[in-house]
Order: C-alpha cells, then structure tokens, then sequence
C-alpha cells in the first residue's frame, strides 16, 4: 500500500472529525490539505523502502551460469584376488575364474587349470570370454550336493550354468559369454538356489571394439578387391573401382589377421540414388578352406550398369537389407 495515501487518509478523516464536532457539514478544503501533506513528506518524497524478505524464506541466489555439479561416480567394485572357497552341505569347493584354461599337468584332463586366474575381462562379442575351474572335496559322485552356477548383474539372474565334474568328482569347469557389467557369481545348490556354497564377484569392460564381422573381429577390417583375376601368387590383375558392364570380374578380400574357418560369402546391392542401398541384386557362398587371411572368387560376375555396394561377409550375417553392419570388407563398384 502506497504510503502517501495513508497520510492523505488519517488527515482527511482527523480533518472530517473537527468538523463533525462543530456540527458543520462543509467538507474540508482538500488543497490545504494537499499543502499540508507536501510539506509533510518534502523531505522523504524521493526515497523507496528498502525490500525485505519474508520471515523464513531465504534470499534468491542470483543465476552464474555454472553448470550443475555432476552427480557423484559409482563406486568402482572390490574385487578379490585369488581362488574362492567355500562348503555346502558338507561338500567342499573351490571356485578360480579366468579366461583361458588349460591341461592339469598332474593328471590328463583339460580346461581344468586357469591360466592366469583374472577377475576382470574383457567383452569378446560371441565369443566366451569368461571361464572358472572348479576343485571339489571331497570329490563329488552323483549322491552329493550338485551344482550350479549362476550370474546376477545388478541383483537379477543374467544367465546360469550346470556343473558337470569330471572323472575322479575333483574337477570342473565352465565357459561362458558375458557382455559388459558387474556380476556378482554363485556357486548353488542345483535344486535349491538360496543355498549358495560360494560367491564372487567380476567385471567385464564395456566394449572396446564396436560392429563385429564375426565373432570378435572387427567390422571392416579388411580390404575388397574387384579384379579381372587373381594370379597363383594372390596378386589382384587389373584392379579397379570402375567396370564395364556385363564384363566378368572377380573378387578379392584381404584382411590383416587369419580368422577360424567359416563359411564366408559376398553380398551384392544395387545403390540408390542418395547413394545408400538399394535392392539386394546377388549373394555368393563360398568356403575358407580353414583358418584364413584371404580368399577369392574365380569364376566371373557381370553387372549391368549402376553403382553397387559389394560386401564380403560372414554366410551367418547374410540379409537381404542393405547398409550392413558386419562385414569383413567393402567397396563401390561403377558399372557403366
């Protein structure tokens, strides 16, 4: 409320109170009044009342442009070193994860030894990348408490996996294929999984290597080759990205490591105008012949003119969609 018109008020009504007490009527002369008033407030007309701030409200904290401090980071997992080792039901076990098992020199079964026992690993798309070994006693036999093992990431099962001892009930051992996380790893009864014999936790490290051509080879790592032929020294013979049309060409793939044998193939699209592909126009199956690095077609392929896109792949990634994710290799051919 604007003082002023306080001031102006309470003398106004002290000024109608006089004249009610002399019972006169005449209103008050309201420019005397107004002299009266200015001559009051002279000095404080030019002043404004300082703000305040309700009781219990805190004053506003004006706007730096400081970003908003990031949330704290998850604490890193404690990871243990060492076999772990523990007892259900009388029967004793011994739990050591890594990645790589080997043969027991003292005896002559395999897979039952760690190589370099690890509690973190590294993803490998489909290939396993973790494994365990396992030590009983006393030994198992098919009367004593059977196991399992099961993978929890972030309290829910993510996968599990039966334990099948080998000969003699001492020995076993697992492999599986884990993708990035924390786990925590029970080693439980098989029937009854709140009785847990065992526990241990692991990490797999977020993935580092992106697309797979297969397995854990990285996509587009090699090099494709359209040639007329390739020689008996592997040598690509007038190689180039522009070809005449219904002119027989084959094709060459190189990559910089030997993969496993697998049953590669060649896909074959036809571009749009935007340059993205189009309709699928052919796809060849052809074998590796065992671990390779290299491989080649030799019996000729002709197109009509167009630009194509021509994948070397995996026969197990072979689709019908265009714009693939998994190859070893690619290339774009002019066909005029």
């Amino acid at each position: 409320m604007n003082p002023t018109h306080l001031v102006l008020t309470s003398v106004l009504a002290a000024a109608l109170a006089t004249s009610s007490a002399h019972g006169q009527t005449q209103p008050p002369d309201l420019s005397s009044l107004k002299d009266k008033l200015a001559a009051k407030l002279g000095g404080d007309k030019n002043k404004t009342a300082p703000a305040s701030t309700p009781t219990g409200t805190a004053p506003a904290t004006p706007a730096t442009g400081a970003p908003p401090t990031a949330p704290a980071a998850a604490a890193a997992p404690v990871l243990g070193t060492g076999p772990v080792k523990g007892t259900l039901a009388g029967q004793g076990a011994e739990m050591t994860t890594c990645e790589k098992m080997a043969k027991d020199p003292a005896s002559p079964q395999w897979d039952v030894v760690c190589v370099k026992p690890t509690k973190t690993f590294a993803y490998k798309g489909s290939v396993t990348n973790v494994g365990a070994t396992f030590r009983f006693n006393p030994p198992m036999t098919s009367r004593t408490t059977q196991f399992k093992v099961i993978l929890f990431k972030n309290g829910v099962m993510d996968q599990y996996q039966e334990i099948t001892f080998n000969t003699g009930g001492r020995t076993s051992q697992i492999a599986m294929t884990v993708t990035p996380g924390t786990y925590q790893m029970k080693l439980v009864d098989q029937f009854d999984t709140d009785k847990v014999a065992l526990t241990d936790t692991i990490v797999v490290s977020p993935d580092t290597v992106g697309d797979r051509a297969t397995n854990n080879v990285k996509s587009g790592i090699g090099k494709l080759m359209v040639c007329s032929e390739i020689d008996d020294n592997w040598k690509c013979l007038n190689e180039s990205g522009t070809w005449a049309a219904n002119q027989p060409f084959n094709l060459y793939v190189r990559l910089p490591q030997a993969i496993d044998g697998l049953t590669a193939g060649w896909a074959i699209f036809k571009q749009l105008p935007d340059g993205s592909d189009g309709v699928l126009v052919d796809d060849l199956l052809q074998g590796t012949n065992g671990r390779a690095a290299y491989w080649a077609t030799t019996g000729g392929h002709r197109l009509t003119a167009g630009t194509y896109t021509i994948y070397s792949i995996a026969w197990a990634n072979r689709t019908s969609i265009g714009n693939l994710k998994s190859y070893f290799a690619k290339t774009t051919l002019h066909v005029k």
